[in-house]
């Protein structure tokens, strides 16, 4: 694939930085320099997949409608807190698997069936040290 022209990194830039507005602001990570030049978007995802480890899924051009998908799908499950979770259901459903069972007692209920929809139920290891929480509160 050849290099986006100025325009198109413009107009990516815009896009994702519009996605990420000023309260979803830690949620995307970028760097600017050598291979990553003139700019690479990151969503942030620390803690959620695996157990005790500092992640981030790369955001490219071919990514934004999957990006914009997950914001729009976020804020129509849950109006309030949804969009707060948008960043980490793209990088579920771009990496094919739901978080950490330990997660989901963070997530809106709400969010719950965009998340499990991202890939098989997870069974407990050292990684995912437990299983999601039954709908009703229970493990």
């Amino acid at each position: 694939m050849p290099d986006p022209s100025p325009s198109e990194t413009h107009q990516f830039v815009m896009r994702v930085l519009q996605l990420f507005s000023f309260d979803n602001t830690e949620q995307v990570w970028w760097r600017t320099d050598g291979e990553y030049a003139p700019v690479t978007f990151f969503a942030q995802c620390s803690d959620f997949f695996f157990w005790g480890t500092a992640d981030c899924e790369r955001i490219d051009h071919a990514d934004l409608d999957l990006l914009e998908q997950a914001f729009a799908d976020a804020r129509a499950a849950d109006p309030g807190d949804g969009e707060a979770w948008a960043g980490e259901l793209f990088c579920a459903r771009k990496r094919g698997i739901r978080p950490q069972g330990a997660c989901y007692k963070h997530i809106p209920k709400a969010l719950w069936p965009l998340f499990d929809a991202c890939g098989p139920e997870r069974e407990p290891s050292i990684d995912n040290p437990r299983k999601r929480p039954s709908e009703d509160g229970g493990s």
